[in-house]
């Protein structure tokens, strides 16, 4: 059975938290928002959204903003590796079934 963690810490509230250390990490370059942006290539108002947090970003957006800060190798511990099954060979032999069975005609 497949299990996940379920956590309190919401969507709105990660955004938030990676908005800020986002900021922090621009100011600790000592970096103007307005040459951010412009590196990133997104406008102004859209680099501002991203340290407010605000969910209407396009993850690419996030993604070119990491590189240029230098920490685009972090985009990879977003979703962690999912574990290769012991046995390959035994996977790929399972035979396939169907979630139901297709309608009999009645011709």
């Amino acid at each position: 059975m497949n299990s996940f963690n379920l956590s309190a810490y919401g969507d709105v509230e990660a955004l938030k938290a990676v908005g800020e250390n986002l900021r922090s990490d621009r100011l600790g370059h000592n970096l103007m928002q307005r040459h951010v942006a412009k590196l990133v290539g997104i406008s102004l108002p859209t680099y501002r959204k991203i340290e407010r947090g605000e969910g209407s970003v396009e993850i690419r957006h996030y993604a070119r903003l990491l590189g240029v800060l230098g920490h685009v190798d972090r985009l990879r511990d977003l979703v962690p590796p999912v574990p290769i099954p012991p046995d390959r060979n035994a996977l790929a032999n399972l035979e396939r079934q169907r979630a139901r069975q297709p309608a009999k005609s009645s011709l």
